[in-house]
């Protein structure tokens, strides 16, 4: 009888453990509250460098609020057309330090799933951290658990082409010399999602 219930009491603590949490309204009216009095400064033509520190600070730190602040769900979310991510990104990773652009981009990555607009914009700012900073992304990387890691290389591999965009020869090296878990994580999500393409 201990055992069952010992075995039953793992079984959902490993469950709880790969559930993406929830955004809680609290999170998401702070988040959106501080990304909204920015907008106007991050949207000029030449930002100042503390107005995109702010943004990126006032980011959230999870796919879930993100989604909800700039996704499309059940419609478009409030800030799904303004700012645009996608120039602003870059940006913002000439404001911030590289490793805490890195770690929040990868935060945001664990269980993200692609969407053409505002997430396709994370996910491509997401890849340029890989590429431009392998080492550092894979050592990020190691800070989370397998299954979060294999959501960050479901999401840079989750657009409808993935055979388009492979990881470069060196890129997916460098990954492979850094970790083993790595190395092997995004080679089986690339195939799954390369073989997913053509059966559609």
């Amino acid at each position: 009888m201990r055992s069952s219930i010992i075995a039953t009491w793992f079984v959902l603590m490993l469950a709880g453990s790969q559930t993406a949490a929830a955004c809680t309204d609290e999170a998401y009216e702070r988040h959106l509250s501080a990304l909204r009095a920015l907008v106007p400064a991050v949207t000029t033509a030449e930002p100042e460098r503390s107005a995109l520190a702010r943004f990126f600070e006032a980011l959230p730190p999870d796919f879930a609020c993100f989604n909800r602040l700039f996704g499309y769900g059940d419609g478009p979310a409030p800030l799904y057309s303004e700012p645009q991510l996608y120039p602003l990104f870059p940006k913002i990773a000439s404001a911030v330090a590289q490793a805490d652009y890195a770690r929040k981009l990868v935060g945001l990555s664990v269980n993200a799933k692609w969407e053409a607009d505002q997430t396709g914009a994370l996910q491509h700012a997401t890849r340029s951290v890989l590429d431009a900073e392998t080492e550092l992304f894979v050592k990020l990387l190691a800070d989370v658990g397998t299954d979060s890691e294999r959501s960050v290389w479901a999401f840079l591999f989750g657009e409808p082409h993935p055979s388009k965009v492979p990881l470069s020869a060196t890129v997916q090296s460098m990954v492979c010399e850094a970790s083993s878990r790595s190395c092997q994580l995004s080679k089986e999500v690339y195939v799954r999602a390369v073989s997913e393409e053509h059966t559609h």
